[in-house]
């Protein structure tokens, strides 16, 4: 293997680890444990690379078609527990009702982004669903101000398997100055290629969801803290 699918195999193994403990927390707590924009615009884009679009690569195809399989049970953990998110005025009937809105909004959204933008590699709506995803974990912990449904493992995960699919962009830049030897030439380039897949967009989106990821498992770590909870022995 070269350096480039190491990197995508550990983004991948990530967030399957992610998908795992997401599916079990949520169960396990009986909520919703990843919020539902997040989740309605992650399974309409893996959705639509699944069945719709043709990636420009069958391990992409093949993938989307994976992720897609593992937010059904999350999707189902939505359509049961998730009207404990929003305010008693919101009867389940309404909650279902709110939610396959959302379903239908985000596939009309994304379906057209991906022609819009030539977004050949989903990349540009990747990153950006990914930093929605990472400001609404750490306003769902604030808002709930508990830790139903969350473990670290969910937090960490999430955090690694997105750190590694920016290094892969970073690494898959095709000019010599992208070298593993050469650490002040790759900085350089960084700030300087401006060519998709490392548009000024995700220059922006990836900060976003570092800073947000970390705040997240800083946060949660001392809401754990704070309710002495064994933060490792929490899957």
């Amino acid at each position: 293997m070269n350096t480039s699918e190491v990197l995508g195999l550990i983004c991948d193994i990530s967030w399957l680890f992610a998908y795992i403990a997401i599916i079990w927390r949520g169960f396990k707590d009986r909520s919703l444990a990843m919020p539902m924009v997040a989740l309605c615009a992650n399974i309409m884009w893996e959705g639509i690379y699944s069945f719709i679009y043709q990636p420009f690569s069958s391990y992409l195809h093949y993938s989307s078609i994976a992720w897609f399989l593992f937010d059904i049970p999350i999707a189902w953990q939505c359509f049961l527990y998730g009207e404990k998110d929003f305010p008693p005025t919101f009867t389940r009937n309404i909650f279902r009702i709110t939610f396959f809105a959302t379903l239908a909004i985000c596939f009309a959204f994304i379906i057209n982004v991906f022609p819009d933008l030539n977004d050949t590699e989903g990349v540009y709506t990747g990153f950006v669903i990914n930093m929605v995803m990472s400001i609404v974990f750490v306003y769902m912990l604030l808002r709930r101000n508990n830790i139903n449904g969350q473990s670290i493992y969910i937090a960490l995960f999430k955090f690694i398997g997105t750190l590694f699919a920016f290094l892969n962009i970073c690494y898959e830049l095709p000019t010599a100055a992208m070298q593993p030897t050469n650490f002040p030439a790759i900085i350089t380039e960084l700030f300087s290629y401006h060519s998709y897949p490392l548009t000024p967009m995700i220059k922006i989106s990836y900060p976003i969801i570092f800073i947000f990821d970390i705040l997240y498992i800083i946060l949660l770590y001392r809401k754990l803290r704070e309710e002495k909870v064994n933060f490792w022995a929490r899957l």
